[in-house]
């Protein structure tokens, strides 16, 4: 769910504390919606006819402390078994049903299959970027490394750290890393394992 502010320190501090407000009307004791609140965003997991309450108390109360929901970019994640009733419950709130997935905050929350999908995606736009900087390497090597080093990195080590179980998935990049990326940058045609290993290591 979005909220109203834009980005403004000292508003955002302000809004915090507003939405505490809000926060002890949807605890979890009284809604038993486990929930995190991350700025202007509210995130709850339950039963979907605990979260169809939580829903509920969120927009009656939220516009109250300046807290106003918007229901077309709220997503329910259900499963499959489950997914008639979210629709049901959820008609006519504008709220999205889905039984696949969701991204959340840089990382992705849904089925195998979605989390796949999405990190199949983000793998190839990586393994693109990785070229350029491979380019760049062979003229401009201090540059590409740090690029690669205090940029590029930090996109998918944040996605290892935030969906489980991806590592199959980073093959691609791995094989263009090695095989294009470190090549270039060394001025080297071939690179063994034990010189992979020590690459990975922090300067």
């Amino acid at each position: 769910m979005e909220g109203t502010t834009q980005g403004d320190p000292v508003a955002m501090k302000m809004y915090a504390l507003g939405l505490s407000v809000l926060q002890d009307v949807i605890l979890y004791e009284k809604t038993r919606v486990k929930q995190v609140a991350y700025a202007d965003d509210l995130s709850g997991a339950g039963k979907i006819t605990d979260l169809k309450e939580w829903w509920n108390l969120v927009n009656d109360n939220g516009p109250i402390i300046g807290y106003t929901p918007n229901a077309t970019k709220s997503v329910l994640i259900v499963k499959p078994e489950h997914y008639d009733i979210g629709v049901e419950l959820f008609n006519g709130s504008g709220v999205i049903v889905t039984k696949d997935g969701q991204r959340h905050l840089g990382a992705v929350i849904g089925t195998e299959e979605f989390k796949e999908e999405y990190a199949g995606e983000k793998v190839s736009e990586w393994v693109k970027e990785v070229d350029v900087l491979s380019d760049m390497a062979r003229t401009e090597p201090h540059a590409a490394y740090s690029a690669f080093t205090h940029g590029l990195q930090h996109r998918w080590s944040f996605v290892m750290r935030t969906i489980p179980g991806i590592s199959p998935l980073l093959r691609p990049l791995e094989n263009s890393i090695r095989n294009t990326f470190l090549p270039a940058l060394l001025r080297s045609h071939t690179l063994g394992d034990d010189e992979r290993a020590l690459l990975t290591l922090p300067p």
